[in-house]
């Protein structure tokens, strides 16, 4: 049986990784939610633009998921201040709909996990949409747990 495994992203892996966002965005805005979440990413560079940004800030990490050799997912996480404390938070995590089931996301929520323990964060946040049942239980399976909901209504 082929392992899921993630490594840290390199510059070469841009243009798989590029399509990956590309895919995560187009499916988060088909998700309830998803549009607002995608604005406050404030994002004005390209796919490529954004990893490259990403895997050369030395506040931030990108992993590959990898899967029968090929980059089926992909994570990022970022690290800020939070008073006196460093926060870790994952802006980013995907894998393909063929790869789901396979233990992509928890090979990438777990690399991340263990980045921020290594650089001394005292915490680390993500995201799940509502209905996104599966990014729930993946984040409660190792130990993320809700810590507020965010309510919306549109007036336009």
């Amino acid at each position: 049986m082929v392992a899921a495994v993630s490594r840290p992203a390199e510059l070469s892996d841009l243009h798989e990784l590029s399509q990956l966002l590309v895919d995560a965005t187009a499916e988060m805005t088909t998700q309830r939610g998803g549009e607002a979440l995608l604005a406050s990413f404030r994002r004005s560079l390209t796919p490529s633009e954004t990893l490259e940004s990403a895997i050369s800030d030395p506040n931030a990490m990108v992993w590959c998921g990898v899967w029968e050799g090929a980059v089926v997912g992909y994570s990022i996480a970022v690290s800020s201040k939070e008073g006196d404390s460093d926060i870790v938070s994952i802006t980013d995590l995907y894998t393909t709909p063929e790869a789901r089931d396979v233990g992509i996301g928890e090979v990438l929520l777990e690399a991340a996990i263990a980045w921020a323990i290594g650089i001394g964060a005292t915490a680390i946040d993500a995201q799940a949409l509502p209905g996104a049942r599966e990014s729930k239980n993946l984040y409660e399976r190792l130990g993320l747990t809700a810590r507020l909901i965010t309510v919306r209504r549109d007036l336009r």
